[in-house]
């Protein structure tokens, strides 16, 4: 009586209940978010010289983008 939801991965299809893809997205999300904060907090020399709503999009950006950040720092040094 659920709704179901068909996904096809590498033409494997899968069909999830929307409660299945939330507990994903919170599965996977959650690390990355944290992963991001840490990231962000500990590479904050761009934020110096910012404020109020520029500082908070930037650090909101580099949370959601820290991999594309850990690569170029890596590329970088």
């Amino acid at each position: 009586m659920y709704a179901r939801i068909a996904i096809n991965i590498v033409g494997v299809r899968f069909q999830v209940t929307p409660g299945e893809l939330i507990v994903v997205a919170v599965v996977v999300g959650t690390p990355y978010l944290i992963v991001g904060a840490i990231w962000s907090s500990t590479h904050t020399e761009h934020l110096q010289h910012m404020s109020g709503a520029d500082l908070v999009v930037s650090y909101l950006g580099s949370i959601v983008s820290w991999p594309v950040l850990l690569f170029a720092d890596v590329c970088m040094t």
